[in-house]
């Protein structure tokens, strides 16, 4: 089989491309020209240069292929960034589609989210069934959201198949321009209070989420969406967890909405005087005090496995050290320990 992976440079699309090439796939990747390419060296694939935005590069990309992985997209809780996430979320989507379409192909997997079925209220987990929450919502769920409407819109016009995968907080290897997802980690360990704050998340292995994708691919129903998770925590539960792997200690409190909302507006402002990037944003402090829990039954039906949690945030961080993120007094406290299964958590 042979498939293309638009985004293949960022943490969903650089774990793909590992995961189809071990199951025997062919790969090209569409990739912007640019230093994210250190991701995919020394792979044996094919590196197409383009971008989602221009439909000009797509048609030799998608060229012979088979199955479309459309994984380019753009992550981020700054307001400056709300006209690039929607023009490449959806009408990147949309050239994707045709493009695809135009050539033939039999399959596109789309890469949602998590966030396009809501948050609840409680510590609830919610399905491929659920609405969306628009009142808690980040500008990049939006952008998701809209993404997805307009793919499924699209593919049914074109007459593709199309299916759409939905994964969690996604942490791994191979994210060398740190993620949103891996930032909350790198945030955490910097933090010299160590908080935490209240609700919960669900936070997967990306070579999980990879393979996730190449069942879906393979063996998932045309129209529908597949949640792609491991174990729904507590923050305060996870961010102990982070304490335990690394040797430290944590969390040591609890942040309150109000302070985290002045810290962020002051943070945002900050950023605009600097030329910076703000630590925290209003649209993050939005999803305080909510629960991000999802049940991935229908993916778990056609084989999806996930790894506990703890395992994943382990890989994650072995990866991070790697990297410059973390600060360097903080790595000096830091004693990994060696993985071993989440005690007590609850699976969706």
């Amino acid at each position: 089989m042979n498939a293309l992976v638009t985004g293949g440079s960022g943490i969903v699309g650089a774990n793909l491309v590992r995961e189809l090439l071990a199951s025997g796939w062919n790969v090209r990747a569409l990739v912007r020209p640019g230093p994210a390419r250190r991701a995919l060296v020394g792979l044996p694939i094919e590196v197409v240069p383009g971008d989602v935005l221009d439909p000009r590069t797509l048609v030799d990309a998608v060229s012979g292929v088979d199955v479309v992985f459309h994984a380019a997209a753009r992550f981020s809780y700054d307001a400056g960034e709300q006209d690039a996430l929607e023009r490449l979320a959806v009408q990147g989507t949309r050239n994707v589609i045709a493009a695809a379409a135009a050539a033939k192909v039999q399959r596109v997997v789309l890469t949602s989210s998590s966030v396009v079925f809501g948050s609840s209220a409680t510590p609830d987990a919610r399905t491929e069934a659920s609405s969306f929450t628009p009142d808690d919502a980040s500008r990049y769920a939006v952008s998701k959201v809209r993404q997805t409407a307009a793919a499924f819109v699209t593919a049914a016009a074109s007459n593709i198949e199309l299916v759409a995968v939905c994964p969690t907080l996604t942490v791994g290897a191979w994210d060398y321009g740190l993620s949103e997802s891996n930032a909350i980690i790198v945030k955490y360990l910097n933090d010299p209070f160590r908080a935490t704050f209240p609700g919960g998340c669900n936070m997967v292995s990306a070579r999980d989420v990879a393979r996730g994708h190449v069942l879906v691919a393979e063996r998932g129903i045309d129209g529908q969406s597949y949640l792609l998770g491991a174990d729904n925590l507590h923050w305060r539960d996870l961010h102990a967890e982070i304490s335990s792997i690394c040797g430290t200690h944590g969390p040591l409190m609890t942040a309150s909405h109000t302070g985290a909302y002045l810290t962020a507006a002051w943070a945002e402002w900050s950023a605009r005087w600097t030329g910076g990037t703000p630590t925290l944003t209003r649209d993050e402090v939005k999803m305080m005090g909510r629960w991000y829990w999802y049940d991935d039954r229908r993916a778990r039906a056609i084989g999806y496995d996930p790894a506990p949690t703890r395992r994943a945030l382990h890989e994650a961080i072995t990866w991070l050290l790697r990297t410059d993120h973390v600060r360097p007094d903080v790595r000096a406290m830091m004693r990994v320990l060696e993985p071993a299964p989440a005690a007590g958590a609850a699976t969706a």
